[in-house]
């Protein structure tokens, strides 16, 4: 199996200098500089940004990035958290796509491997490579001979730079996955991929836009983008006014004609994806496990996740709103019933689910093929659109590819600007692939010797040592937040402070998942996180109760569990 690997490689990546904070005081002095800007700029026509990108999810965050690294002044601007949406709700993994293999997107697969090989290296303490076991059983859809000839193109594509896969005998499959069936195994395959922290991966290519300039507001959300002479014009609810160079749309499943006008219509086709999670004890895997749904051309995954394994995924047309999406009993009931076939021994009863997430998948609607065709079946590859206004949009896509997705997307912007003359000087190629997304040299193997540190280093890479130095100033910052979790109080003060967190739900959902992974959905701690985040923030008691509820209602609304009080 390959070796975890909790740094980037220094040999081959420069070494940068930390983001600046980004706390209460960061974020009120950005809106309040935006407000005079409105207010100065009226009536000018200079643009005060070069680019503004609505949308902080994964697409959001990386055009950012590489518009930032270029040299462009850069605006990210979103209704909701950084990666409130898909990208805080995907399957949480780095992957080339082995079922896209049998839908002949040979290309798609090719860009992710490539792009899965480039996040080893530039974000190789949030993407570890695993082995994932595929087994193949007795009435199958995709036999062993099938598997096996696709894990050789999987391999091929790959360039070969990843370990190769693996053709188990069933015994051979079983004694590395006890818990697999044993009636009807015809065998399995190993192959790498890799798994990340969706959420932290968004942040993190968000943290390093603002290393390189951007600035970052989040609940800011746009009600309108008009053409205002050779710029656009950016209204936010409220009436507050951006004015920019370029727009970027990359709002995900939110994409719409309110953003874009006619070129929005009809664009996206939403698919709603669930995931469950349990406690490993209940399902001891030993590896990633993909599982087929055998009347579907989709699969399953089973994957641990320290002291949890989380299940999923659901693949089912979608219509309303993104954020209300949830988990539903025959969500649940459908999910059991798949892995159970394979898992026998996995103890699967709903009342053995810690917590649960949904989200909404932008797939790119295609106009020749069938409304009733499945959702499993719609490509996963993105498309860029650009309105007659001159909006630009990113639409579609996988977790995978959000970097060259980002690059292809910064190219058209530079390449617009350049036709219209207003392009800054000094603006370079993409370099995302180059720099690291979190800064500082690799711990080395005696750091990663230190238990609290090494941990650290898996959620935060080099910016480890930082919060390992807050510890050992005041020990009581590295206690556990929950006792079977590996999360500490020095990474909820470092949320609030350098993370961009606003509310309650930023903290315990996206930058420290305890709504994912605690069995009370971080309610036990809730109101001490609300009170440390109220309080930097210059609220009183009134403000920590409305903490609570919004944080209830976000679990409710996701989960389906209505939390005791907090």
């Amino acid at each position: 199996m390959p070796a975890v690997r909790r740094n980037h490689r220094a040999d081959v990546l420069p070494v940068q200098e930390s983001p600046p904070p980004w706390g209460p005081v960061e974020i009120r002095s950005l809106r309040d500089r935006l407000r005079q800007a409105d207010a100065d700029e009226r009536g000018r026509t200079e643009a005060a940004w070069d680019l503004i990108v609505v949308g902080a999810g994964i697409a959001g965050a990386g055009v950012a990035r590489d518009a930032a690294l270029r040299g462009l002044r850069v605006l990210v601007l979103d209704a909701r958290d950084l990666a409130f949406g898909t990208s805080s709700r995907s399957s949480r993994l780095i992957h080339g796509g082995v079922r896209y293999l049998e839908q002949g997107e040979l290309g798609l697969v090719y860009e992710a491997l490539r792009e899965r090989r480039l996040l080893y290296k530039i974000a190789g303490h949030i993407v570890q490579p695993a082995r994932f076991l595929f087994p193949a059983y007795r009435g199958d859809r995709l036999p062993l001979w099938k598997l096996r000839i696709g894990l050789s193109l999987y391999d091929a594509l790959s360039l070969y730079r990843s370990h190769g896969h693996r053709v188990l005998r069933p015994a051979a499959a079983r004694a590395l996955e006890p818990l697999l069936r044993e009636e009807g195994l015809r065998g399995a395959v190993t192959y790498e991929d890799a798994v990340t922290d969706d959420a932290r991966l968004t942040l993190a290519t968000l943290q390093d836009a603002r290393r390189h300039g951007a600035q970052v507001l989040t609940y800011a959300p746009v009600v309108a983008i008009r053409r205002a002479d050779d710029d656009q014009l950016v209204e936010l609810d409220g009436g507050l006014r951006v004015r920019a160079r370029a727009v970027v749309v990359a709002a995900g499943p939110w994409t719409s004609e309110r953003l874009l006008g006619v070129a929005g219509a009809h664009l996206l086709a939403l698919s709603r994806g669930i995931h469950l999670v349990l406690r490993a004890a209940d399902v001891p895997i030993r590896q990633p496990l993909v599982v087929q749904a055998q009347k579907e051309r989709r699969i399953l995954f089973v994957v641990p996740w320290g002291a949890r394994t989380y299940l999923g995924t659901t693949d089912t047309a979608y219509e309303g709103d993104p954020a209300a999406s949830g988990v539903t009993a025959s969500d649940t009931d459908e999910l059991f019933a798949l892995i159970g076939k394979v898992l026998p021994g996995a103890v699967l009863g709903r009342e053995r689910i810690v917590s649960a997430w949904s989200g909404v998948r932008p797939l790119v609607r295609d106009e020749h093929a069938d409304p009733g065709d499945p959702t499993a079946e719609i490509s996963r590859s993105h498309r860029i659109v650009e309105t007659a206004e001159g909006v630009i949009a990113v639409v579609g896509g996988k977790l995978t590819t959000y970097r060259s997705m980002a690059e292809e997307t910064v190219d058209r912007v530079i390449r617009r600007l350049r036709q219209r003359g207003r392009l800054p000087a000094g603006v370079g190629r993409c370099q995302t692939h180059r720099h690291p997304l979190v800064a500082g040299e690799p711990l080395s193997p005696l750091e990663l010797q230190n238990p609290l540190l090494g941990d650290l280093a898996q959620r935060h890479g080099p910016l480890a040592r930082d919060l390992h130095a807050r510890i050992e100033a005041d020990p009581r910052l590295g206690a556990r937040i929950v006792e079977d979790l590996p999360y500490c109080w020095a990474e909820v003060d470092h949320a609030i402070s350098h993370e961009g967190a606003v509310h309650l739900e930023d903290v315990l959902r996206r930058r420290i998942p305890l709504a994912l992974t605690d069995a009370d959905l971080g309610a036990r701690v809730a109101r001490e996180v609300a009170t440390r985040l109220v309080t930097a923030w210059g609220g009183g008691a009134a403000d920590i109760e409305a903490e609570l509820q919004r944080y209830r209602e976000a679990m409710r609304v996701e989960t389906g569990r209505v939390l005791a009080p907090c």
